[in-house]
């Protein structure tokens, strides 16, 4: 990366640090911070939090970079319509994942409980109507790890395409490498925006989970809410 930068013209690399910039800002949108959230807020794992931020944005870097070759490579264009059922998704996927959320608070009622062995002590979940399971927070359920955040970055890829491949026709100046190098810049941006933003959460979540499990849930709660209002806002906005 650094020695392609290198071999770029030197008036070019601040229009492209740009794109590392505003993908720093993009990842930190509501519906990306929202869907991610509500998503990977069961029990904490740092391991997989940082998987599920770096899928996430695979399918996001990878929908902008393919975008980039049609456009800037082919001259083919994203669809406008195919954004827009996009962005549609994208709302009805923070409702619907918010509504699963509530549906699984309401119907699960979550109980702790600690048992010691020796020096060592190990917690348990106990969940009304199942047996006990022992929690172990550091293995990630391949739902979360496979491709289901893979889906998710690539219809927030799709549903906001449009705001990173405008610029690009300003900064290439009709240069095929500069674009895909722009591109490839702005996903690197989302990537550190999105797994620091992961690393932030599973810290405030591992805190609450270990301390204050009552507080937990509530903020699961609070997460289902708030994904149900901005999905409602962004159906609107989009509608």
């Amino acid at each position: 990366m650094f020695d392609l930068l290198a071999a770029l013209p030197s008036d070019m690399l601040p229009l492209l640090l740009l794109g590392l910039g505003l993908g720093l800002l993009h990842s930190l949108d509501a519906d990306h911070v929202m869907a991610v959230s509500v998503l990977n807020n069961q029990n904490p794992s740092f391991s997989r939090t940082i998987s599920f931020a770096l899928y996430w944005a695979l399918g996001h870097g990878g929908v902008l970079l393919c975008g980039g070759l049609l456009l800037f490579g082919l001259g083919i264009s994203i669809p406008e319509r195919f954004s827009f059922m996009a962005e549609v998704g994208v709302a009805l996927l923070l409702i619907g994942l918010g509504a699963y959320l509530i549906w699984q608070l309401r119907r699960r009622r979550v109980r702790i409980k600690q048992h010691r062995h020796g020096d060592i002590v190990h917690t348990h979940l106990h969940i009304d109507g199942h047996t006990d399971e022992h929690v172990n927070s550091t293995q990630a359920p391949a739902s979360v790890t496979g491709h289901r955040p893979v889906m998710v970055g690539v219809l927030h890829g799709f549903a906001g395409s449009a705001p990173a491949l405008a610029l690009i026709p300003a900064v290439a100046s009709g240069k095929l490498m500069v674009a895909m190098t722009y591109l490839a810049l702005f996903s690197l941006g989302v990537i550190i925006s999105m797994v620091a933003f992961g690393i932030g959460f599973t810290t405030i979540q591992t805190f609450l989970y270990h301390r204050y499990q009552s507080i937990f849930q509530w903020v699961r709660g609070l997460l289902a809410v708030s994904a149900i209002i901005a999905g409602s806002a962004l159906l609107l906005r989009t509608l």
